[in-house]
């Protein structure tokens, strides 16, 4: 029997070989063909309010197919809010039928830095981008881009706010009413006559000023993040602060009341002028003090920097000890020197209302008081004599 040739069976061991390899090549990209016709997940359709602790259900396309997927696990979705993930936020409910997921938008500890990047600065509310993925990853395609506008975070709401700066506007008129009609925010002293008189009080100013600033800014941000624990020990040593100035100077006034004349009329109120009200908190008897001055500069720069830490981080100041040590020394400072003013004051009195017998400085009261030396009676502010 005659063999074939060598070169012939070597022709067709390798066109059995070229077959070979066609074949399998065909066969190992024939998955990466099906894996191409998939579409890609797709978030179409948003229902309910894009707001912090609300629920919102999100309509994916795709997403029964790209759950069949090893490693996608739709329960460990989180939403996706200009391209930062909300950490933790994984899914309430899943529903692979319809292709929607809900989310409940709630701020925790671990995705707090992301919602206070997202709601800041304030405002009513303002377009983001809006997608889902899993965390650490690209998040899903979505209609809801940044130039569309179409998903709209809600920061404030309106009728919340609306409600708020109803009671904050509430307990402002009661005030300013109460602070025009009586002497809420002023103090009574003695001017360089020897008559009562009534000036506005710096401590009673202060302290008025912390507590709507704190107040208001207490409420804007339980509104917005619908946290109330907001209040750290900073704020309350510069309420503590405020208030200690304002009790230290009413212990100074009411160590030695003043021995005034017996007002047969109250003392008239001053009229509210801009002017005047500024320059009584900045001077005393003797004219412009620097010991005010200063603890009114430190109390309006304090003031500015709280409101604008407010506005951007949407989170109370924690202001540092060195800054709270400051403000409690210019606090202090004006204390100690109310105590010259005060004495200042006595020294006015004195010089126009002779002593009662009664309280004299002889050491038995019960005793005859020695007759006092003729003299005018003093003139009375009213136009009377006493």
């Amino acid at each position: 029997m005659t063999r074939p040739p060598r070169a012939a069976r070597h022709l067709v061991i390798a066109l059995w070989a070229l077959i070979g390899l066609w074949a399998g090549s065909a066969w190992s990209q024939s998955p990466v063909v099906a894996a191409s016709d998939t579409p890609a997940p797709r978030v179409v359709q948003l229902h309910g309010q894009l707001e912090a602790d609300r629920i919102l259900e999100v309509h994916v396309d795709g997403l029964t197919a790209w759950s069949l997927k090893p490693g996608h696990a739709p329960w460990r979705l989180v939403p996706y809010l200009d391209s930062r993930a909300l950490a933790g936020l994984y899914p309430i409910a899943v529903d692979l039928r319809n292709a929607t997921l809900q989310f409940h938008l709630r701020i925790t500890p671990d995705n707090r830095s992301t919602w206070d990047h997202l709601l800041s600065p304030l405002t009513f509310g303002r377009p983001v981008r809006f997608s889902v993925g899993l965390e650490q990853q690209d998040p899903f395609e979505t209609r809801f881009t940044l130039e569309g506008g179409q998903a709209v975070l809600t920061v404030l709401n309106p009728r919340w706010m609306a409600l708020a700066a109803f009671v904050v506007l509430m307990f402002a008129g009661a005030f300013c009413a109460l602070a025009v009609r009586t002497p809420l925010l002023m103090e009574r002293v003695v001017c360089a006559q020897g008559l009562p008189a009534l000036r506005f009080s710096l401590a009673k100013v202060q302290l008025a000023l912390w507590f709507f600033v704190v107040f208001g800014a207490f409420l804007v941000i339980w509104l917005a993040t619908g946290n109330f624990d907001t209040i750290n020990s900073a704020i309350v040593a510069t309420l503590g602060i405020s208030a200690g100035t304002a009790v230290g100077d009413a212990y100074i006034k009411s160590a030695r009341p003043l021995a005034t004349q017996p007002l047969t009329e109250p003392i008239p109120m001053p009229g509210w002028v801009l002017g005047r009200f500024f320059g009584e908190l900045v001077s005393d008897g003797e004219g412009y003090s620097i010991y005010r001055f200063q603890m009114l500069a430190w109390t309006v720069a304090l003031v500015v920097v709280f409101l604008a830490d407010v506005y951007d981080d949407l989170d109370m100041p924690s202001f540092g000890p060195e800054l709270l040590y400051l403000l409690g020394l210019s606090s202090g400072t004006f204390v100690a020197h109310r105590m010259p003013e005060v004495l200042r004051d006595h020294a006015r009195a004195d010089s126009v209302t002779p002593p009662s017998p009664a309280a004299g400085p002889w050491p038995d009261s019960s005793a005859a008081a020695p007759p006092l030396p003729h003299a005018a009676p003093a003139a009375s502010p009213w136009g009377r004599t006493s």
